[in-house]
């Protein structure tokens, strides 16, 4: 079942050059979407403080979901091989990938561990950043390098770590601080940075 579906989406590649493109600017540009979408989350210089420092909360939320889920498939890929499409079948293959472990996808943890969290956190930017993930997720098969469980496996363990972390602020709390003090000693050397400081009223 896992390879039938993974036909279904592959055997589109080379079908239309438009989607192509497509689909391989978006697995290329995942980490670089990654990092606006939490710069457009950090630097929201909303008037309402509460609401600008909720969503420099939630970009440390999103941090520590995607680094907890990032460790936890290494020692998935440590312990576990199991071989990408193109190295067992006759794939369309679009971008050049090495032959490491194919499960679980590092791409789908990053891109579902900010969609989940913002998820959680009820971001208005949640419903956009989904429909990315699930797109960046549909391109790892479309270019041949990953089987739809891949992709369902990274998305299952970036929400379970999303949820461990939003679910426990108190533990998370420390940390927090820590990056806000931080913060802070650049808005003093960087005074432009200085709106962008909202933890005198938090409320994360």
């Amino acid at each position: 079942m896992n390879y039938e579906v993974f036909q279904l989406i592959n055997n589109l590649a080379g079908q239309s050059a438009i989607l192509d493109k497509i689909m391989v600017f978006a697995t290329k540009s995942t980490p670089y979407i990654a990092i606006i979408i939490l710069l457009a989350l950090w630097f929201n210089n909303r008037k309402v403080d509460h609401a600008a420092l909720k969503k420099q909360y939630t970009v440390i939320y999103v941090v520590l979901s995607t680094v907890f889920a990032l460790a936890i498939n290494a020692i998935i890929h440590s312990v576990y091989y199991h071989p990408r499409p193109f190295v067992t079948h006759q794939v369309h293959q679009l971008v050049a990938h090495g032959a490491d472990s194919s499960f679980v996808s590092d791409h789908s943890v990053l891109v579902f561990a900010i969609a989940f969290t913002l998820l959680l956190r009820n971001d208005s930017l949640k419903n956009l950043v989904l429909t990315w993930a699930i797109l960046v997720g549909i391109s790892r098969i479309y270019i041949g390098v990953h089987y739809p469980l891949d992709v369902i496996g990274g998305a299952f363990l970036s929400f379970m770590t999303s949820f461990i972390v939003v679910s426990n602020e108190k533990m998370v709390e420390p940390l927090a601080q820590f990056v806000f003090r931080i913060f802070k000693k650049i808005t003093i050397a960087i005074p432009v940075l200085s709106k962008y400081y909202h933890v005198t009223r938090r409320n994360g």
